[in-house]
């Protein structure tokens, strides 16, 4: 524990009369400053380091004096439990915390009121899930609680209790990561918890069709056989094959956002908080499919009335399983834009052109297609062979 020194210091043009402060080392590095309790030299007892009774107010103002040193001393003691390295800066950010929130959850819902407009519904309800199995393990998590310690139990709490995948519980920990980063950013957090912890994450997975699996079903829907709801289904589809969209920022894709050689959209995603025109060229085959869905239209959306996305996945589904067809994966429509992906890559190489395509913000979110690459050096390192 560091030795509290409180002494009177006199500054001004009054001579008589002092601000009390007080002095400490935090690491060997010297804290010094004002309690802001000014008293006249005459009322301070050098000998007793307080207040004499010469002032009226030396009982209320010894109090805040002694609430100050009391502050003080309990920030030592809070890093001497958790075996921390306290340091100046460290010091200084939890004596100067906020503390108008009585749990980690109150911070949130109130962090989730000025920001929320910033987010899309659909992932306020994941934040939402994600905060719901927080509280449940931690129903009264105080700021002080989040350390690598807690994080390291509630990803173990996720992974074995919750029964979550490794994907899932990675998105779990990275929304936390969110509201925590904004808890130290505002003051209420010691340290920026998630700098030094690194959420584990297995590789990432996806699934897609080969050529040949989207030749077939190609072939399916211009053989105009299929039952009409299957059919409108396989056109929503391959619509994704071709166009490397969301199905999501299909529903709401018009006629007006197309040229004769490309169309402009915003992902559904990011239009509040990272709002940016995507430029998607249109391939032949796209022009294709564009021209069956809407005929001779020239204007208003590409879908309409559309089955809800579970009803159409569950279609896909059942097509996969015709004889025809026989597909054997577990395909959704989000299988078409890692299709357009994969195939992309693997006919141009051009990782940066795929990330503008699919308006990914950061390369890291393109780079789950690189093992495309990978199998092209494969294939590519065979050039080598015939100088044997």
């Amino acid at each position: 524990m560091s030795t509290i020194n409180t002494f009177l210091r006199s500054y001004g043009k009054d001579p008589k009369t002092g601000v009390v402060w007080v002095s400490f080392y935090v690491n060997r590095e010297k804290v010094c400053f004002s309690t802001k309790v000014s008293v006249n030299k005459s009322d301070w007892s050098e000998k007793k380091v307080m207040i004499t009774s010469g002032d009226k107010e030396a009982s209320d103002k010894n109090l805040i004096i002694d609430n100050i040193k009391s502050r003080i001393n309990s920030v030592f003691v809070k890093y001497r439990l958790k075996n921390k390295k306290l340091t100046k800066e460290g010091f200084l950010r939890s004596y100067n915390r906020p503390d108008d929130y009585e749990t980690f959850f109150a911070f949130v819902d109130q962090y989730k009121k000025r920001s929320g407009n910033m987010n899309e519904q659909s992932t306020m309800n994941v934040h939402a899930s994600v905060l719901k199995k927080l509280k449940g393990f931690a129903p009264d998590l105080h700021f002080d609680d989040i350390d690598h310690e807690f994080l390291d139990k509630f990803y173990a709490h996720l992974r074995k209790v919750l029964k979550n995948n490794d994907n899932t519980a990675y998105k779990n920990m990275t929304t936390i990561r969110k509201y925590t980063r904004a808890a130290w950013n505002a003051g209420y957090m010691d340290e920026n918890v998630f700098k030094d912890w690194h959420i584990k994450r297995s590789e990432a997975s996806y699934t897609f069709l080969t050529e040949k699996e989207l030749t077939r079903l190609l072939k399916v829907y211009k053989e105009g056989t299929l039952e009409l709801k299957h059919h409108k289904t396989l056109e929503v589809f391959l619509f994704m094959c071709f166009s490397s969209l969301h199905i999501g920022d299909a529903r709401s894709l018009s006629l007006e956002q197309f040229t004769d050689t490309s169309f402009t959209y915003f992902r559904i995603k990011n239009r509040n908080s990272k709002p940016r025109p995507i430029v998607v060229p249109v391939s032949d085959a796209l022009r294709k499919i564009l021209t069956n869905i809407v005929g001779v239209r020239k204007h208003g959306p590409i879908f309409e009335k559309l089955s809800a996305d579970q009803t159409m996945n569950e279609y896909l589904k059942e097509i996969c399983k015709l004889d025809k067809v026989k597909i054997a994966k577990a395909i959704s429509h989000k299988t078409g834009r890692h299709t357009f992906a994969t195939i992309f890559l693997r006919k141009t190489k051009d990782l940066t052109s795929l990330k503008e395509i699919l308006g990914h913000s950061e390369l890291r979110e393109t780079l789950i297609y690189a093992h495309v690459l990978d199998e092209s050096k494969q294939e590519g390192i065979t050039c080598f062979n015939g100088f044997v």
